[in-house]
C-alpha cells in the first residue's frame, strides 16, 4: 500500500485524472471490503487484500493531490489545509482500528468488514458531493479518450494481479519492492534531467525531502514493532487502574496528533515564495527529525534508571509517544503540501506517490532496525529484558542521533538549491 501509489499517480497524471482516481479507488475499496464478509478461503483472501492495495494506490496520492490543487498557488493557507486533512486521516485510523475490533469481538469478522463496506458507501458518497457542490478540478482538464481508460484499466489490473502474487508468494515481495524503490529513483533522476532549471532544483529538493523522510519514519514505525514489543513486556499493564495494552499508546499518540494538530492549523501563515515555502519545509523536517530524537532519548533514559522498579509506568512512556505525535504533524502533512508546490503540475500525483513510497522504504527500513532490539529466546527475567532494552534503545538512539545530523547537512543543501541563482544550477 505503500508502493502502489507510484502507479496510482502515473495514472491520474497520464490518463484519467485525480477525481476518476479517487473514484476507481474508492470502488476497488468498497469491492474488497465487501468481498471479505463472504470470503472462506485463503486463495479468495488474498484476491480481496490485493484489491486493497491497488485502491490504496489509486486513492491515497490523488485525494492529497486534488487537495492541494484546491489553493491558489501563494496560498498562505495551504499547509493549515493539509494539516486539517491529515487530522482527519487520524481520526479515520482511530475508528478504522477501535470500531472493528469491538465488532469483531462481539459480532464476528463479518461485522467488522460490514462495517469497513459502509464507510465506503459513506466515503464515496461524501467526495461525489464535494466534488460537484465545490467543483473540484483536476489539475489537467479529463478529455475522454477510449485508449486512455483502456490503459488505464490493464494498469490497474496488472497492478492487482502483481500485489495478488506479492501476497501468496511473499519470497517475490522484496525483488518487487527493489524494483519500485529503483524506478522511482530514475524516475526522479530523469525528471530533473529533463525540466528547465527552475523547475529542476524544486524537484532535487523532493529528492531530498524523501530521503529525510525515509530516515523519518524508519524509526517511527518501530511503534508498530520494538515498542509494541518493550511495552507489553517491561511497561505496567496498567494505568490508574484501568487496563492499558500497548494498542492504547497508539491511540494516545493519534489522539495527541488530532489536538497538537488543532493548535498547528490556528496558528496564523504569512505568505511566502516557493523558495521560502521550500526552506521552511526543510526546517521542519529537521525539527521532525530532533522531536524524534528527544522521544527516543526519553525511552533510553526510562530504560536505564528503571531497573530499581518491577515495571515502568506508562506516564515515562506516554510524553514520548506525544513527542513523536508532534515529529509527525511537522514531517507528513507539511511534506503532502509542499509536493503540491514543488512538483510539476503534470507530475503532481506521481510525486506525491514517490513521496509515499519513501515510507515504504522507511517501514522496510524499521523492520531491520527493530533486529536490534530482538531478546535471546525463552528470555522472561523482567531485570534481563530491561537491561536489554536499555542497550538497545540507546543504539537506536546512536543511529537516530547520526541521522539526524544527516538531515541537516540534506536541509543545507535545500536551502543552496533554493537561493541559488538559476544561472547557477545550469551546472548540476
Amino acid at each position: 500500500t505503500y508502493l502502489s501509489p507510484v502507479m496510482g499517480g502515473w495514472i491520474a497524471d497520464h490518463l484519467i485524472g485525480q477525481k476518476r482516481s479517487v473514484l476507481a479507488g474508492a470502488g476497488v475499496l468498497l469491492l474488497s471490503y465487501f468481498a471479505l464478509i463472504f470470503i472462506t478461503n485463503d486463495l479468495a483472501l488474498t484476491a480481496a487484500l490485493a484489491g486493497i492495495a491497488v485502491g490504496t494506490g489509486l486513492l491515497k496520492p490523488n485525494i492529497s493531490s486534488l487537495l492541494g490543487n484546491e489553493y491558489a498557488y501563494d496560498a498562505p493557507n495551504r499547509e493549515s489545509g493539509f494539516t486539517i486533512f491529515y487530522m482527519g486521516l487520524t481520526t479515520g485510523i482511530i475508528l478504522g482500528t477501535t470500531l472493528p475490533s469491538y465488532l469483531n469481538s462481539h459480532f464476528g469478522w463479518t461485522a467488522s468488514f460490514i462495517s469497513a463496506s459502509i464507510g465506503m458507501i459513506i466515503a464515496i458518497g461524501t467526495f461525489s458531493f464535494g466534488m460537484y457542490h465545490y467543483k473540484i478540478e483536476d489539475y489537467h482538464p479529463f478529455e475522454y479518450q477510449f485508449n486512455k481508460i483502456a490503459s488505464a484499466t490493464l494498469m490497474m489490473l496488472s497492478l492487482w494481479i502483481t500485489s495478488f502474487f506479492i501476497l501468496y508468494y511473499p519470497a517475490i515481495a522484496d525483488s518487487v519492492f527493489i524494483a519500485v524503490v529503483i524506478f522511482s529513483f530514475i524516475y526522479l533522476i530523469h525528471s530533473v534531467r529533463n525540466e528547465a532549471a527552475k523547475q529542476a532544483r524544486k524537484t532535487m529538493v523532493i529528492i531530498l525531502l524523501c530521503i529525510i523522510s525515509v530516515m523519518f519514519w524508519a524509526f517511527y514505525f518501530q511503534m508498530f514493532l520494538s515498542l509494541t514489543l518493550f511495552i507489553a513486556r517491561v511497561v505496567e499493564p496498567e494505568l490508574l487502574s484501568i487496563a492499558f495494552p500497548p494498542p492504547y499508546y497508539v491511540a494516545v499518540q493519534s489522539i495527541g496528533m488530532i489536538i497538537i494538530g488543532f493548535i498547528l492549523a490556528k496558528r496564523h501563515a504569512r505568505e511566502k515564495s516557493t523558495q521560502q515555502r521550500a526552506i521552511h519545509t526543510g526546517n521542519k523536517f529537521v525539527l521532525s527529525m530532533v522531536f524524534m530524537t528527544l522521544a527516543y532519548v526519553l525511552i533510553a533514559a526510562v530504560c536505564k534508571i528503571s531497573f530499581s522498579i518491577p515495571l515502568i509506568s506508562p506516564l515515562y512512556i506516554i510524553p514520548a509517544y506525544l513527542m513523536i505525535s508532534l515529529a509527525e504533524l511537522l514531517l507528513s502533512p507539511v511534506g503532502l503540501s509542499a509536493i503540491t508546490t514543488l512538483a510539476s503540475r503534470k507530475k503532481v500525483s506521481t510525486m506525491m506517490g514517490i513521496f509515499f513510497v519513501s515510507l515504504g522504504i522507511g517501514g522496510y527500513l524499521s523492520g531491520k532496525l527493530a533486529f536490534l532490539t530482538a531478546i535471546p529466546i525463552g528470555e522472561t527475567s523482567i531485570v534481563k529484558l530491561k537491561l536489554h532494552y536499555a542497550t538497545a534503545f540507546t543504539q537506536l538512539l546512536y543511529i537516530l542521533a547520526a541521522a539526524t545530523l544527516v538531515c541537516f547537512i540534506l536541509n543545507v543543501l535545500i536551502k543552496y538549491l533554493m537561493t541559488q541563482p538559476e544561472e547557477n544550477l545550469e551546472v548540476l
